[in-house]
Parts: C-alpha cells; sequence; structure tokens
C-alpha cells in the first residue's frame, strides 16, 4: 500500500514560531503514526523532511528504523541530498510521476499553485508543466501549510486535481493512497 507525508521539518523549531498547528514535540507524534505503518508500505516524503542531521532526540534514527520503503521528493529545505539519501530509499529529485492502473499521479513538494504565498513561483509553473506535458490526473504535493483562510493549495484554479499531503492538513500522519484518492 501506498502512502504520502509531507513537509515532518524534523529539528526545525522555528516552525513552532511560524505556524501556530505546530506544537512541542509534534514530531513524536508523526513518528508514532508512522510506526503503525505495515512493513509492506511504501511511503513518499514530498519535501521538507528535516531542518539539520544532528539527531540529539533520536527523531532520525527512529526515522531509519522504519520498517518500509522511503523515498524522498526533494522540497525547499532539503538542501544536503548526499546525507538525506542515508534515510530513504531514493533521493528522487524535485518531482516524480507514478503511474498507477492508467492513473499518472506527479509527485512534487510544490503545488501547481500556492495563493498564500508569492516564493518559488518558478516550481509551481514547472508543476504545471508536467501535469499537462505528461497527461498527469493527479498532483500529490505539501508546501502549503494549515493557515487562518483553510486554504490548501491554489490547484483547482489552474485546472490541476490535487491532494495536499503536509501532516499539519492530515492529523501529523500519512496518508493513504485510499484516500488520496477519494476512496
Amino acid at each position: 500500500m501506498l502512502y504520502f507525508i509531507a513537509d515532518t521539518h524534523f529539528y526545525h523549531e522555528n516552525i513552532l514560531n511560524l505556524s501556530r498547528y505546530r506544537f512541542k514535540f509534534f514530531e513524536r507524534v508523526i513518528l508514532q503514526k508512522l510506526c503503525r505503518l505495515p512493513k509492506e508500505a511504501v511511503l513518499f516524503h514530498l519535501g521538507d523532511f528535516t531542518w539539520h542531521f544532528n539527531d540529539f532526540k533520536g527523531y532520525l534514527e527512529l526515522w531509519s528504523r522504519l520498517p518500509f520503503e522511503k523515498y524522498l521528493v526533494l522540497g525547499n529545505h532539503d538542501r544536503r541530498p548526499e546525507r538525506l539519501s542515508r534515510y530513504f530509499k531514493k533521493v528522487l529529485g524535485e518531482y516524480a510521476l507514478l503511474r498507477l492502473d492508467g492513473l499518472k499521479i506527479l509527485l512534487s513538494h510544490y503545488p501547481a499553485l500556492d495563493p498564500v504565498t508569492d516564493r518559488y513561483p518558478e516550481k509551481q509553473e514547472k508543476v504545471r508543466e508536467l501535469y499537462f506535458k505528461h497527461g498527469c490526473g493527479l498532483l500529490v504535493h505539501g508546501h502549503v501549510h494549515r493557515n487562518e483562510e483553510g486554504i490548501r493549495c491554489g490547484c483547482a484554479g489552474v485546472g490541476v486535481s490535487c491532494f495536499n499531503a503536509n501532516v499539519e492538513w492530515n492529523g501529523y500522519g500519512p496518508v493513504s493512497l485510499r484516500r488520496v484518492l477519494g476512496l
């Protein structure tokens, strides 16, 4: 079974000041929920995995002991791919394409349109380009954090069907492919 997660932000302590939806030890909640996945699971992390690699609380060690396959799509905070590869079966780059029973799913940290901030417009444009070029039916992304306005993204406004896998929108845990597809 496939699962998706984004924006774990391990060790990003300033995120508590940036988002009122984060709380002390949010990392523990994320890891507890990940521990419930079956060992046959395949997890796609859609970016912003960790702020640094000084694992003084053991979060990264716990992550590396999770028994299932883990893949990373790079986000804007994933600046050291060579160090990240230790924690994933494969680092896929900034974008990846899944083909499942005729459905093409684009994986990206970035949405097709982020109406909350004006950061990374070139990444959003690339998402739109890839989505339409490959005839995708779904984009699974992260990046847009929970906000006062309740805006998950602006993808529908540019004709892109999507699911935001940011942990803040999903109970601080992974989401199954079934949930992403609305089944």
